[in-house]
């Protein structure tokens, strides 16, 4: 649409326009001029000029109402549309990650051990450092002290080692195989037989294992089974 633009003020008014809104200059004789591409800038203020009073739309800036002549410039400008406030996004938590849970652990499995046929390994003198071997492929092994005017003669004899003074008795002790296991027994002997320090009860046979200790009287010897 053309517009006249007065050469009073400058401020553009529509064409037919008796007086100019701004200053009130007679516009008859002014003649229009050709109409000017809208800018970015007129577009984004035409908003928001309509008169209070009769509702009239004016040009953008006019001071009076070009229909009524109510002053417009106590008309408060638009506001531009309001934004709505920007919302944090919480962003979620990590999970922690699970850690694996451990192999189980498998324990080895032990071939039980062959049961005993004959006595293995030795006996060693604490005292001496004396190693006495069990003779080979025997099931039942008599400790004591020869007597050949008695007719008895253990299977290990103890008197060569001080087994007199000790108090080791003739048929002092044994040691023997049960049920494919390895046992020593006392043989009423007046000193008594101790095994890792307990006291055997005569003729009741006890567990006999590798590194035990064994007192005959005051006579201490070791049992290996190697």
């Amino acid at each position: 649409m053309s517009e006249i633009i007065c050469p009073s003020c400058g401020m553009p008014a529509p064409t037919g326009a008796i007086f100019c809104d701004n200053c009130g200059f007679d516009l008859r004789h002014v003649a229009p001029s050709a109409p000017a591409a809208p800018s970015s800038a007129s577009v984004a203020e035409a908003a928001g000029t309509n008169c209070p009073a009769c509702g009239h739309p004016n040009v953008p800036g006019a001071v009076f109402c070009e229909n009524c002549g109510e002053e417009m410039s106590a008309m408060p400008a638009s506001q531009p549309a309001s934004q709505p406030p920007l919302v944090a996004v919480e962003e979620p938590a990590p999970q922690p990650v699970p850690e694996p849970a451990p192999a189980p652990v498998v324990e080895p499995v032990l071939a039980p051990a062959a049961p005993l046929t004959a006595i293995p390994g030795s006996l060693l003198l604490r005292m001496t450092n004396t190693n006495l071997s069990i003779p080979p492929g025997k099931q039942l092994v008599v400790l004591g002290r020869e007597d050949p005017v008695s007719g008895i003669f253990p299977d290990i004899d103890l008197d060569p080692h001080g087994g007199l003074e000790a108090g080791v008795g003739r048929q002092h002790a044994q040691i023997l195989i049960q049920d494919g296991l390895l046992y020593l027994e006392d043989l009423n002997s007046v000193n008594g037989t101790v095994l890792n320090r307990q006291r055997l009860t005569p003729r009741q046979p006890a567990l006999l294992k590798d590194g035990d200790e064994i007192r005959l009287g005051k006579l201490v010897l070791a049992y290996s089974a190697a």
